[in-house]
């Protein structure tokens, strides 16, 4: 008998008890929300990151997108191996082999992703609290190019503050997981692990996006009630503001709402109380959080809704005709940067210019041989609301 075969038979393989409840949701539930939520986050990503969509909200949303992508890929590569494996009885199997050498690099990875989403969330908030509260210093304070550097920076920090998860998980001689010394630390266990996670992802950014929420949803229900109290039509900047600033409050509304029962599994976790079946159902929502922004964003996003549909269905779809966006090509998330701004001129603007025309086309007329010739007359077309030049007969 050689020493590989002595070893195998010194490995013990403890199984766990196995719940239907947790069966479904790690089995069925999970995996079809990080599939479909993948393939959403992706189309997400393909969208925010257009030209035509280019603002600092948006790049804020297209690297919510990236997080959200990873916490729905990693989970799915955890949590189904994880249960396969319970229900094989915690053997020397192809699942639990490919559940024990995956995990002590997926699940950091993962919780690298988590965290960059609560402060990318964060992020978001404050955009909408300065949009709101400080409109003409957002325009220089709210850029594309300084949202990328905070978003790297949110990137870096999670990458560095979740480093430390690579060295608490590796294999024993029989392949299985166990802790290492450094995850056995009662000082690490107490001050980075509980402490940190309390202040870095929960205390800190939780309080800052509720509290922000708060000031954003007062000065939005404050600006409504003053238009609504004016004669005046509504102006279209003002109505891009609020659509943009109600997303964001019904996104982070949403994290905060999905996260909860996540949250506490992991406190309760830390102090060793059991909650049962909570566990598995706060993964399952904060992958259900990761996978429904992009029906928040469908809701509030015209020009969103448009790039997603002419990216699916193409530009002759019916449903492009449903949509109506023919009538608005302008985001209702304001580019920042003025490369998408939209053009109003009303008729009244657009009949003096083709007055203007005819009268410059009959004064040139005037010096000109008997030689047929064309002018140009300015065409108003209400249904696209623009000018189109066209040529007329003489």
């Amino acid at each position: 008998m050689n020493d590989s075969d002595s070893e195998s038979q010194n490995c013990t393989y403890e199984a766990s008890p196995i719940d239907p409840i947790s069966v479904y949701i790690y089995l069925v539930a999970i995996p079809l929300v990080c599939v479909i939520g993948s393939a959403a986050a992706v189309l997400c990503i393909i969208v925010f990151t257009r030209k035509q969509m280019r603002s600092s909200l948006n790049v804020y949303l297209a690297g919510l997108s990236v997080f959200d992508f990873n916490v729905l890929l990693f989970s799915f590569l955890i949590y189904m191996p994880l249960q396969g494996c319970v229900l094989q009885g915690n053997t020397n199997t192809r699942i639990c082999q490919f559940f024990w050498n995956s995990t002590p690099y997926t699940l950091p990875i993962s919780n690298i992703a988590q965290c960059g989403s609560v402060w990318t969330c964060v992020a978001v908030t404050v955009d909408r609290f300065l949009a709101v509260n400080y409109p003409l210093h957002s325009k220089i304070w709210c850029t594309p190019r300084k949202a990328l550097t905070i978003l790297t920076i949110i990137t870096i920090c999670s990458i560095l503050y979740k480093a430390p998860g690579f060295f608490e998980l590796s294999n024993n001689s029989c392949g299985q997981l166990h802790v290492t010394a450094l995850r056995a630390n009662e000082l690490y266990i107490k001050y980075y692990v509980i402490y940190g996670y309390i202040i870095v992802i929960v205390l800190i950014p939780w309080t800052t996006m509720i509290i922000l929420n708060i000031f954003v949803v007062n000065a939005v229900h404050k600006a409504y009630k003053i238009r609504r109290s004016m004669q005046s039509g509504k102006n279209n900047q003002e109505e891009k503001d609020r659509r943009c600033t109600l997303m964001a409050i019904a996104m982070v509304s949403t994290f905060l709402i999905f996260n909860a029962p996540a949250a506490v599994n992991n406190l309760s976790e830390f102090f060793s109380v059991n909650l049962g079946y909570w566990g598995p159902i706060g993964n399952l929502l904060v992958c259900v959080n990761s996978a429904s922004n992009i029906v928040i964003y469908s809701l509030f996003g015209a020009r969103f809704r448009h790039m997603c549909v002419l990216m699916l269905c193409g530009r002759n779809s019916k449903w492009m005709d449903w949509l109506k966006v023919g009538r608005s090509m302008v985001s209702d998330w304001d580019a920042r940067d003025g490369t998408t701004r939209k053009t109003s001129l009303d008729a009244s603007t657009a009949l003096l210019s083709a007055r203007s025309s005819r009268r410059w086309s009959k004064r040139s007329q005037s010096g000109a041989t008997q030689m047929a010739t064309r002018k140009d007359t300015v065409i108003y077309t209400s249904s696209q609301n623009r000018l189109s030049l066209q040529n007329a007969p003489p």
